[in-house]
This record gives C-alpha cells, structure tokens and sequence, in this order.
C-alpha cells in the first residue's frame, strides 16, 4: 500500500467564493518557506558539525525578509496554520515559533522599546534578533534523538531532566556566533513569567539569596519567544488528536499554564491567531453551513461568515452574518467537530506586566 501523501490542507473552489483569492495573499506564506528552508539548511549544517558554514548575516536577511512581508501586508499577518516540518518536526516548529514571535513583536514594538531601557532610539524596536534568537530557540535538540527532537509540549518543572538540558546546550552552541540577545532566548525560552521555568538561574556576583528568573528580569526577546513556542507546542498536540486551533487557545487560557506567560504579551499573542481563519469551514448551531469570511478581532470566537447553500455547484452563497451581533447564532462545529465547550473566551485585558508588584524587580542585564 502506497504511503499517504504529506497533504494537510484541500482546498475546494465553490462558486460565489472568488473574492476570498484576494484575502488571502500568497505573499507571507512563501516568506515563511523561505524561512522553513533556511532553519532546516541551517539545523543540517549544524548537526553535521559543519559550523564553518553558519552565517548569521545569511539568517537575519531571511529574518529581515519576513518582517518586510508582514510590514507589507498586515491584512494577512497572522497565525493561521503551522508550518509542518514531517516526520522530525523540529525544523517546522522552529519556523513557526520565529514567524509567530515576529507577529507579537510587530503588535508590540512599543512595549519591547520600553523593555529594552538601555537601547536607543529605532534600535530597542529592532525585531531582528528576536527573529533570530526564535529560528535557532531549539537548536540544542539536535543533541537528542528524533523522538526527543520532536517533542514540544513538554513545558513543565517536572519535565524529563534531559530534556531540559537543551536551551543551555543550545546556548553553548551558538552564543559566540550570534548577538547576545539573540543568545538569551535560546538559553531563557523555558523560562516562566511565574519564575517556575528551567534552566534553574545562577546566583549573581552580591546575591545575598538565588532569585528564580521570573518577570522582567527575563530579557523581553525570551519572553516572547515562550509565548509563541508554547502556543505552537499546544496547537500541535491538538491537531494530533484532532482538535480544533480554537481548542488549543482555551486551553493556553486555563491550567496549567496560566502565569507563564507575560500577560501582555499572552494578550497580543492572541489577538495574532484566529481561532477560525478565513475560508474555515463551520456548522452554526442553527444547522446551516458558512464559511469565515472575515474576522473580529475584538471576539475572534464570532467572526464574520457567509451560508453555503447546497442546491447544486452553480448556486451561489447565501447570506453575510457578523456573529458579533445581537441574536446571531454561535458556532457549534469546524469540520465536524464539537467546539462549543471552547468558544467562551475573548483576549484577556491588556495588563502593564511592570504595574504587578511581584514582578518589579531590575531589568535583564540584556538590553
């Protein structure tokens, strides 16, 4: 029996549907295989030792490509499926978590400026090493086998102790090629915003007691970066059981994960992912099919649809409903699956993570 072909995605062209051609650009997905080629050219030469062969000039223009294309096209800037890498995922994990944390630093360069106090000017908004830092943020694994390669969601105190090993040989790896902020988020990526990350911190020089690296004492760029490569690690895992994208975000939003994450960067980091993305097929609870036509960002679990009619491939599609509107019916299925459990959630309020006390504590000597 032949192998299955590595097909994740069909699409079927319906009449009535051809305005959604330009909704959909072409132009962000083929930056972001570029940037798939380059992380896997890049993890092969490393893994063969050939380290002569790493450029990192060679990477920040991939890095510096993409930003341009999601600074040229904002209407399609967001993350609407992951990049799959076969049978060893590192290399697609690795590309979705750099496109991913590059969406959040482009929602949240004001932020990141004031994170970054010691920087001046256009510089403390400079994406770049974050980019790069979020390609190379798994690049310790290659040390592991595949099955352990492979494997993202394990982002636990308890997690298997070899495992955690990977940010501080990643960081050994790479820190004497690549700029220093660059290098923080391959070492601090595990690093929790409640302080519970790994690896554990080492006590500073006058440290009178060890204090976890917790808040803002994690450098912005890592902070981002954990964000995203926890959201991809989730969306992975529930799309391996089947499970909607809209399934994987409640579950960012519920234990055990709440407090991992800086909250205004969990804040922006949902409003960069559609639980229904355009052309998403869905069941509203009134029994008629639609399909997303446009979002609301606002309360992406209603966005805007339009009703397919089924009497016969020349008819054309029904009526435009906002979902957001009074007395529109909700969502019940995508693609027959169950998804009302999960629809009660809208990005939580944007919080000032330095006005919470707990974490007013000195900035991460990086700047």
């Amino acid at each position: 029996m032949p192998a299955p072909l590595p097909v994740q995605t069909v699409w079927i062209q319906h009449p009535g549907f051809d305005f959604l051609d330009a909704r959909m650009s072409d132009v962000v997905p083929r930056s972001r295989v570029q940037l798939y080629e380059s992380v896997k050219a890049s993890f092969t030469s490393l893994a063969g030792h050939t380290t002569s062969e790493f450029n990192p000039a060679d990477y920040r223009r991939v890095v510096g490509n993409l930003i341009c294309s999601l600074v040229a096209d904002k209407h399609h800037a967001v993350f609407a499926e992951r990049i799959f890498g076969g049978d060893c995922d590192l290399f697609g994990h690795s590309a979705n978590v750099a496109y991913l944390s590059l969406l959040i630093g482009m929602r949240l360069r004001p932020y990141i400026a004031s994170q970054r106090r010691h920087v001046a000017g256009a510089q403390a908004e400079d994406l770049t090493n974050l980019g790069l830092g979020a390609m190379f943020h798994d690049v310790g694994k290659l040390a592991f086998k595949n099955n352990l390669q492979a494997g993202h969601i394990i982002d636990l105190p308890d997690s298997d102790p070899d495992y955690q090993t990977h940010p501080e040989k990643g960081y050994r790896a790479l820190r004497e090629r690549i700029e220093a902020t660059a290098a923080a988020v391959i070492l601090h990526h595990h690093q929790h915003f409640n302080g519970r990350g790994f690896p554990a911190p080492k006590k500073k020089f006058k440290e009178r007691q060890l204090r976890p690296l917790a808040g803002q004492r994690i450098h912005i760029f890592a902070r981002v970066v954990a964000a995203a490569n926890l959201i991809d690690s989730l969306v992975t895992a529930f799309q391996k059981q089947n499970q909607p994208m809209v399934a994987a975000l409640w579950a960012l939003q519920n234990e055990p994960y709440v407090g991992m994450l800086d909250p205004v960067i969990l804040h922006a980091a949902l409003q960069c992912i559609p639980p229904f993305p355009l052309g998403t097929c869905l069941t509203l609870a009134d029994g008629r099919d639609a399909v997303v036509v446009d979002l609301n960002e606002s309360v992406p679990c209603r966005p805007k649809v339009r009703i397919l009619i089924r009497a016969g491939l020349s008819a054309q599609p029904g009526e435009e409903i906002d979902l957001a509107e009074p007395n529109a019916p909700a969502i019940a299925r995508q693609d027959g699956q169950p998804v009302t459990a999960f629809l009660n959630w809208k990005p939580p309020a944007k919080r000032n993570a330095a006005a919470n006390p707990q974490h007013r504590q000195s900035q991460h000597t990086l700047a």
